[in-house]
């Protein structure tokens, strides 16, 4: 009979012999994970490998066929495909140094007055026609250009200062103005302002005759002092029934008239200011002739609609300026190459303390202010401030704010024609939402004192012709807005704007009045307007 010893041995024996083979159980189990997980681990690589390959196969193809389709000539469907074929005319007949009346008969005419805008599907259709689609893509970021610098030479001053220059042929700062009897208590009936046809504004005074004013301008606006309180009482009226006006004698506006200097502003824009304000930011376009045409480089296709109205350029303010001295002083004609400044303030600076605000908000008090003033009378609604520096000739094209709008003169003067938001459907507003012009018109009004010339020296389309006949007859006034003064601009009034000479114009709106005027109109009639 075994011992207890024994009994206890044999126990032992056995416990470690099922111990070693569940451990050799785990371990083969353990082992079988592993190469399991090796195997899933190899299957996901193969698979992502493939992905991959797949993927880059297919990002090669579509490179190819991108490139490819990019050197053939590009088609467009529907309405876009007589837009292309016009557009590839105007640029053909660019390259080749002729004007599109050129390619179409074959011969030269150096004495057509070509212009730029010759496509006229960059103009919305005529009354009664359908609507045009447009599916064009443009650049984002705008579009580079590299200015032109062979007037420097002639820019070149006698003396050490630019600014001792004899300056513009016409000086509208001094010029002789007649201004309208003061009326108190506005007229609500539509007589006031008065509007005359556009055709009759430029005929008295053509747009680029800057050289050659009438002796006398004749203003229709009303001109109310900022010193006197019963004549800003009247002024608040005017405003408070969205009518156009201007003030002038206004000290802060006098003040900056005075500072803003070239070297100035230049040192604000370089950030060389002696007051330790923050540099300020501007940028510089430039048009192959003295118009300008609002646009979304993003969408602006040069193969669908021909160059772009303008390109921008790196040049400092310095730079600006010392070319607007130059075009001043030699009259630089309208066919030549313009250049146009502009800079602003964003919203939130006003709050910030004193010593963050930039030399414009500094400056203008009343349109940076967080608290209501005459000018900036709704501040929470106030989108910033927006300054655009102008050379002799430089013209916007036609266009609504939805802010109501105060723009102050700090230096030289500008040609503003207004009209009401109901002439909208006069105006060639463009209505595609997709154009990069949505909103705004192409028009160059000045034009319409052209229409019946027949002597073969004018180059217009039917397009800008029949819509050039429908601007003509536009309720339309003329004012000019001199260096002191500020005009007020009511909601959805489209402006049309000249800069005479050099000048300085910085601009602040205090949101939206739907209703306007009872006599003129307001977001209803510009929003039927543009229905597409």
């Amino acid at each position: 009979m075994p011992s207890d010893g024994d009994v206890k041995r044999r126990t032992n024996v056995k416990r470690t012999k099922r111990k070693n083979a569940a451990n050799d159980s785990d371990a083969a189990r353990r082992k079988d994970r592993k190469k399991q997980s090796r195997r899933l681990r190899e299957e996901h690589n193969r698979r992502a490998a493939l992905i991959f390959f797949a993927s880059s196969l297919f990002f090669v193809a579509v490179i190819f066929l991108y490139l490819r389709k990019s050197k053939q000539e590009p088609h467009y469907y529907g309405s876009d495909t007589e837009r292309y074929m016009r557009a590839k005319a105007v640029l053909d007949a660019a390259h080749s140094g002729k004007t599109l009346d050129d390619t179409r008969k074959g011969e030269g005419n150096s004495n057509v007055k070509s212009m730029r805008y010759l496509d006229p599907r960059q103009l919305p259709p005529l009354p009664g026609e359908p609507s045009e689609p447009y599916f064009g893509k443009g650049r984002k970021g705008g579009f580079p250009g590299e200015g032109d610098d062979a007037w420097q030479a002639d820019a070149k001053p006698k003396s050490n200062s630019y600014f001792k220059r004899r300056g513009p042929k016409v000086d509208y700062t001094k010029h002789e103005y007649e201004y309208p009897d003061l009326m108190y208590d506005p007229p609500n009936d539509g007589t006031y302002p008065a509007l005359e046809k556009m055709s009759a504004i430029f005929e008295t005074w053509g747009q680029d005759d800057l050289d050659s004013p009438p002796d006398t301008l004749v203003e229709v606006l009303q001109h109310f002092d900022f010193q006197d309180p019963e004549q800003m009482e009247a002024a608040t009226k005017y405003r408070d029934l969205e009518l156009p006006f201007k003030v002038y004698n206004i000290p802060e506006v006098r003040a900056a008239h005075e500072k803003w200097t070239d070297e100035y502003v230049a040192s604000n824009f370089n950030g060389e200011n002696d007051d330790d304000a923050p540099p300020s930011r501007g940028a510089c376009q430039q048009s192959q002739d003295n118009f300008f045409a609002f646009h979304r480089p993003p969408l602006w296709s040069v193969q669908l609609l021909g160059a772009p109205p303008s390109v921008d350029l790196e040049w400092t303010f310095d730079k600006w300026a010392r070319h607007a001295v130059y075009a001043d002083e030699v009259s630089l004609p309208k066919s030549e190459k313009h250049y146009y400044f502009q800079s602003g303030v964003n919203r939130e600076e006003r709050r910030k303390k004193w010593r963050h605000w930039t030399f414009v908000s500094r400056d203008l008090p009343s349109f940076s202010n967080s608290e209501p003033t005459f000018f900036g009378f709704n501040p929470p609604a106030q989108k910033g401030i927006q300054c655009r520096f102008g050379e002799r000739g430089v013209t916007a094209a036609t266009h609504y704010d939805g802010g109501r709008n105060m723009i102050a003169m700090i230096t030289g003067a500008k040609r503003y024609v207004l009209s009401p938001p109901f002439a909208c459907p006069q105006l060639g507003i463009v209505t595609s939402r997709e154009h990069p012009s949505y909103r705004h018109s192409m028009l160059n009004f000045g034009r319409v004192t052209l229409l019946d010339e027949d002597d073969g020296t004018v180059e217009m389309s039917k397009r800008e012709k029949e819509w050039l006949r429908i601007s003509a007859d536009a309720p339309t006034l003329s004012t000019v807005l001199k260096a002191g003064e500020v005009l007020y601009v009511p909601s959805h009034w489209f402006h049309y704007i000249t800069s005479l000479q050099k000048s300085a114009q910085c601009n602040t709106r205090s949101g939206m009045h739907e209703e306007g005027n009872e006599n003129f109109g307001g977001l209803e009639e510009v929003e039927d307007c543009i229905k597409d």
